[in-house]
């Protein structure tokens, strides 16, 4: 076993050894982009408004306008072109194709669609500056450029902006022949017979030319633009530009496609129009706008020279100023600056070419002036280095715990399955009323709930309230039956009850379900890692869960519940000082924090007069019904759970840690909702301090320790999230193993096994089951599920849901039999599987928490009904 800590002790060595190697590396500084120049357009003097996409490996540019005989100020035409060009990413060079564009084109919209590899060209105006309804799609077919016509746009527009998600296109405004368009268009490439309809339009917006688009978190975004001058008011007089008879606009919307719903949103800080569009979408929140041009600068530029209307080659070109929108705290700040080496082009696509990457290919860098550059740009973290410092902390800590593990097997804490399994029932009432409360919350709590409350509001608080109901049913109906059995695995009692199939069924489902709550629980402590430092996600994965097999295997439930207490008061003394850190750092603090709270429907603003199943949900009773069913299983089913029940001298002292776990669970989940506003709170009122390439918002917790804490104290409070998650998924690897080995193999497989046998089993099941919760979560990271604590809830409807309704028929329904109990979980499970590929398919809206209340209502109705067929009450001592 020594062989064991000196493994944990040199893979810690080796993860520091990793970081410290690699700390100088990260990028430093606030919403840095690292440009890089690629070959020139070969167009001898650049386009303006050209159309450009990504195909494959290939960069796409059509059309476009310019003045290839003499700048506007001497006289030169504008000519408008129809040639397509395509770039070669791999060969990292240009060539002009064969291919033309029906008529020559500039100032329309074009669309990357990864999913149809092509590349849509919408609108645009004609060489006699008019707009067309044009609408093709191109691809690339063994090198050459194909064509294929779209159904034309309802009306001639140009000069608009636009967006897709997925294969769906959408067209925001633009200018017709004689003023700007009040539409927003939208078509469906996928349908059998794509048609463009019209959306609603928010009524107090003007139409606009040379707006901005975006696309982030399946919303549309629609930045500034310019308008012809009304003759009404403008809200800001400043962005009026009088000679030029023009009105720049700061206004900003959001359209949600799901409802069809516009929503108004902050401000630009200046009247800003035709940056390069779409808007660049970073991480999991920002939108950066680059470059522009603003109304103040071209008063500037008309001022110097009004004899050239503010042109000529002395105009010091257009500002370089980046701005990033924030979608979750709904806020602009600068974000960088175009480097002094390249030129900031206008009237010009975005073509996004990866995650956090684009290009921008020519474009017009001042008033008749093209430019032939073709830049790449990805956006880096803001993130500081963890150190060197932090790290030694993190290994001594996490070390600290293992060696915590190791002297309870030493003290033969682990020397027996009643000890590994059941800690000799010597553990004080407190120790295990810490444990469940930090089995059941730990790393999700500390990471996933202030996510939630950051990017939505305190709603979700409602579901802790569930516990002054869970808490006393347990204690009052539950509690006695666990304690009289002197059970180890909480199933023992289905099979007491009913019959050794529902014992077996309800102990496979609850490890399907642990299985999955593991790799969540591995996840999130990796993506804090990850977010906090470079270090790949799943090197994290991997780094942590070796570890924890290693402390699982090692150690006992004695072990395990004086761990958990440690990580409970670490992690409630973690988020308190984070929550003071923020609000004294807020200018006006807790008054700050209460106000923008209030202001921007932050606390508690559920609907208490409705029902709302959608997953868009704001009912206050659906989110009270969802989380009490979906906690309620845990505290009567849950073997990790139930565990700790059997582990305390007495029913009275079990009784006593579940009262203890009650206000633990209501004022814990209170700090950590807090928490998640303040965070709200502290970057709205500093946006320029977000990292605009944070992925996921899990990670804002992390991303904020290791900005604002100090030196020594951030890597404290990482240690306790991996602890904490370390501590979680011993509890339940310790709990699946002894479901295993209580319910199967000491009981089907070898019932007259020696115990030592037995013990050897659940070390086994605790490695192999930690490999593959390894793999799981290494398949969340890739997949990138939105909210891990959405995730979590999900398995629980699934699998604990029908194991919950089956206790609950044993304890309640005298009358029903194991037949009609297992029934009652099989139509229960079955239900919410097809809901589940309902909903995933589409057919229907309905916010996955439900699973839980759902299935446990339709096993507890159903095999109380099948029960009433015969009467099978069984006494407790009954089989």
């Amino acid at each position: 076993m020594t062989g064991r800590v000196g493994i944990a002790l040199a893979g810690m060595i080796l993860l520091v050894t990793n970081v410290v190697a690699t700390a100088e590396d990260v990028p430093v500084g606030v919403g840095v982009i690292q440009w890089h120049s690629l070959p020139k357009l070969p167009d001898a003097h650049g386009l303006a408004g050209p159309f450009a996409g990504k195909i494959g490996g290939s960069l796409v540019v059509a059309g476009g306008a310019n003045f290839p005989e003499a700048p506007p100020w001497e006289g030169g035409k504008k000519v408008w072109h129809d040639r397509i060009f395509v770039y070669s990413v791999e060969q990292n060079s240009w060539i002009v194709s064969e291919t033309r564009l029906p008529q020559s084109l500039a100032y329309g919209v074009s669309l990357t669609l990864p999913g149809r590899a092509s590349v849509v060209v919408l609108g645009g105006s004609n060489q006699e500056n008019l707009p067309t309804t044009t609408a093709m799609e191109l691809r690339l077919v063994s090198g050459n450029v194909t064509l294929t016509e779209l159904p034309p746009l309802p009306v001639p527009l140009a000069e608009m902006s636009g967006e897709a998600i997925g294969n769906t296109l959408y067209l925001f405004s633009g200018r017709t022949s004689k003023k700007t368009s009040q539409t927003l268009f939208k078509i469906d490439l996928d349908s059998i017979k794509p048609q463009w309809e019209a959306l609603p339009w928010p009524g107090e917006a003007r139409g606009r030319m040379h707006s901005i688009a975006g696309r982030q978190g399946g919303k549309l975004y629609w930045f500034g633009g310019r308008d012809r001058m009304s003759e009404g008011s403008i809200p800001f007089s400043e962005d009026r530009m009088e000679p030029e008879g023009l009105d720049f606009l700061r206004d900003c919307y959001s359209f949600d496609p799901a409802t069809s719903e516009w929503e108004r949103l902050a401000d630009l800080p200046v009247g800003l129009s035709a940056a390069p569009s779409p808007a660049v979408s970073a991480g999991e929140a920002h939108l950066l706008l680059l470059g522009g041009v603003t109304v103040d600068f071209l008063k500037e530029q008309l001022k110097a020279r009004p004899e050239l209307n503010g042109q000529g080659h002395e105009h010091p070109g257009f500002p370089k100023t980046i701005w990033g929108y924030h979608t979750v705290t709904n806020t602009w700040a600068p974000v960088d600056e175009i480097p002094a080496e390249f030129e900031a082009p206008v009237t010009v696509p975005v073509v996004m070419a990866d995650a956090n990457a684009f290009f921008i290919p020519s474009g017009e860098i001042k008033p008749g002036v093209r430019t032939r550059q073709v830049i790449r740009g990805q956006v880096e973290s803001n993130r500081a280095s963890f150190g060197v410092v932090n790290w030694i902390v993190v290994a001594v800590y996490l070390l600290a715990m293992v060696a915590i593990g190791y002297g309870f097997m030493r003290r033969a804490s682990a020397a027996s399955t009643d000890a590994y399994f059941r800690g000799g029932q010597r553990v004080p009432w407190w120790v295990a009323g810490l444990s469940i409360f930090a089995t059941m919350l730990s790393a999700i709590t500390f990471m996933a709930i202030p996510a939630k409350a950051y990017s939505e509001n305190f709603n979700f608080w409602i579901g802790q309230w569930a516990m002054v109901l869970i808490v006393p049913l347990v204690v009052l109906f539950y509690l006695p039956y666990f304690r009289k059995l002197n059970i180890t695995s909480a199933y023992e009692f289905l099979e007491n009850r009913f019959n050794l199939a529902s014992r077996l069924v309800a102990s496979a489902l609850f490890m399907l379900f642990h299985v999955g709550r593991v790799a969540i629980v591995l996840y999130l402590p990796a993506l804090a890692l990850s977010s906090a430092t470079d270090i790949n996600i799943y090197a994290a994965i991997l780094a942590i869960g070796l570890l924890c097999i290693i402390y699982t295997v090692m150690g006992g439930i004695e072990a395990v519940v004086w761990t958990d207490a440690i990580q409970a008061v670490v992690l409630l003394g973690g988020a308190l000082l984070c929550l003071l850190i923020v609000i004294f750092n807020l200018d006006g603090g807790m008054g700050t924090l209460v106000s923008i709270a209030g202001e921007d429907g932050k606390g508690l603003v559920a609907d208490w007069n409705g029902l709302d199943f959608s997953s868009s949900t704001n009912s206050g009773w659906v989110i009270f019904l969802g989380f009490l069913f979906a906690s309620l299983p845990s505290y009567t089913a849950g073997q990790d759970v139930v565990q700790r029940y059997v582990t305390t001298p007495s029913e009275k002292d079990a009784a006593r840690s579940l009262w203890l776990n009650l206000p633990m669970a209501l004022l814990g989940s209170l700090l950590f909702f807090g928490l998640g506003t303040a965070l709200y709170a502290f970057y709205k009122t500093q946006p320029e301090l977000l990292d605009p390439t944070l992925e996921r918002n899990d990670g804002i917790l992390p991303f904020f320790i290791l900005q604002n804490l100090p030196v020594g104290v951030a890597g404290l409070i990482v240690a306790g999230i991996f602890a904490a998650a370390q501590s979680t998924i011993s509890s339940s690897l310790n709990s699946v193993a002894t479901a295993f080995v209580t319910d199967y193999y000491g009981r089907i497989l070898k019932p007259h096994s020696p115990d030592a046998s037995r013990l050897a089993v659940a070390r086994r099941i605790v490695i192999v089951l930690g490999l593959v919760v390894i793999v799981l979560a290494s398949w969340i990271a890739a997949t990138g599920i939105k909210s891990a604590f959405d995730a979590f809830n999900t398995f629980i409807g699934m699998a604990l849901g029908p194991v919950g309704g089956m206790f609950f028929i044993g304890v309640f329904v005298k009358r029903a039999s194991g037949a009609a109990a297992l029934i009652g979980a099989v139509v229960g499970f079955l239900t919410v599987l097809t809901l589940h590929f309902a909903r995933q398919a589409g057919a229907i809206d309905l916010w996955p928490i439900l699973n839980g209340m759902i299935s446990f209502v339709v096993t507890v109705v159903v095999g109380t009904l099948a029960g009433l067929s015969k009467r099978s009450a069984v006494s407790l001592e009954g089989g």
